[in-house]
């Protein structure tokens, strides 16, 4: 007769085969759920997730020694930032958690309404995707791989912004429900964007890598005059001045190179002349709310006035002009891009907003297992 001991041991023994053998059949889940209808590929979470670590990285408050690449100190931390329009205070993890969530709800109302409107992805948004996929993949696969994110997955993501592009015409490009009026582009054009001519004069030197000591900045500024002196001998017209602009930089920008040690051909001057429309965006990295380095300056010459702009490592000579003297709205949006420029904020508000919107149906133990805390920084 088999002990009770023996009997135990065999019953063990089978409830650990069991075990063992529905390992080897379960796998990790490979979607956590739906928003409106729309699958949640892991991979996407994943993606999701990650970009979301590396912004709360970005805005936690980290002790002395540790980094953003020290997961556990991120998720454990305090991070402090915007989320949705509001300013957020939250631990890391949960920080990661708003943030993902926003991401995955922005996916499925793009996904949902590309569908239900019938949207098309040319070849070139395509194939932008994949070059885009190939280049992150070259630079980032082993982490991605890293932390359960596939090459496919990447793409997918960079096609759904594709997607949100054409949604983006669709809603306000000439033939959308809501398109733009010349009206509404002359206004932004006015109000909110500069028109500006310049003459850069870099205070680097390229070769060393060494910034300008005071003497060769001194000799820089004085060329930088010389050059607006004759900008507004030759460069006056309320016009776009593209001939008078490259003669400028042509003569003086090497002039201001020497002074560093450097030798410049006038043919390559050239690319130092610069004639362009400047969106908000551009405008913001300037400067603050309070004083921005490059328009106040041109405020406070006045349309059509040269004047020199020190920007810490360039100096400018240039002014602002009214690009309508020389170009029409047509001619601006096919060179600028204005439609994404005025209504990309727009129609993302109007996207995270619908996603918010939509039936969640997200399995919170596939969540769980796709826990952030998994995340790897380094391989």
């Amino acid at each position: 007769m088999r002990s009770i001991k023996t009997k135990l041991f065999s019953l063990a023994m089978a409830v650990s085969m069991v075990l063992a053998l529905a390992g080897c059949a379960m796998s990790a889940p490979s979607t956590v759920g739906s928003i409106g209808g729309v699958e949640i590929p892991a991979g996407i979470y994943l993606l999701a997730q990650y970009n979301s670590y590396n912004t709360a990285s970005g805005v936690a408050e980290l002790a002395t020694g540790e980094t953003a690449s020290d997961v556990k100190a991120v998720l454990k931390a305090t991070c402090t930032g915007t989320i949705n329009g509001e300013d957020v205070t939250a631990v890391g993890s949960d920080y990661v958690a708003q943030l993902t969530t926003r991401a995955i709800e922005y996916y499925a109302a793009v996904e949902k309404q590309f569908a239900e409107q019938n949207g098309v992805l040319d070849d070139t948004a395509t194939a932008e995707a994949a070059k885009t996929a190939d280049s992150l993949w070259s630079s980032n696969g082993d982490l991605y791989t890293a932390n359960g994110i596939s090459k496919s997955s990447v793409e997918a993501y960079l096609l759904n912004a594709q997607k949100a592009k054409v949604l983006l015409k669709m809603t306000y490009g000439p033939d959308g429900t809501s398109p733009v009026t010349d009206a509404e582009y002359t206004d932004y054009i006015n109000n909110d964007c500069y028109y500006i001519e310049a003459v850069q004069f870099p205070l680097v030197n390229y070769s060393t890598y060494s910034m300008a000591d005071d003497d060769q900045k001194a000799a820089i500024m004085a060329t930088a005059e010389s050059c607006m002196a004759e900008l507004n001998e030759t460069a006056t017209a309320e016009t776009a001045s593209s001939s008078a602009l490259y003669t400028a930089a042509m003569t003086y920008v090497p002039e201001a190179m020497a002074a560093m040690g450097s030798t410049m051909d006038a043919s390559q001057a050239v690319y130092y002349a610069a004639s362009q429309l400047y969106t908000p965006s551009d405008l913001s990295s300037y400067g603050s709310d309070e004083y921005n380095n490059l328009t106040d300056p041109l405020d406070a010459a006045g349309m059509n006035h040269w004047t020199t702009i020190d920007l810490g490592t360039t100096v400018l000579v240039a002014r602002k002009i009214d690009p309508f003297k020389t170009y029409t709205v047509e001619d601006l949006d096919s060179m600028y891009d204005l439609l994404t420029s005025m209504k990309s904020d727009a129609i993302q508000d109007e996207l995270y907003a619908a996603g918010a919107a939509l039936d969640h149906n997200l399995n919170s133990a596939a969540m769980n297992t796709y826990s952030a805390s998994k995340i790897k920084k380094n391989v």
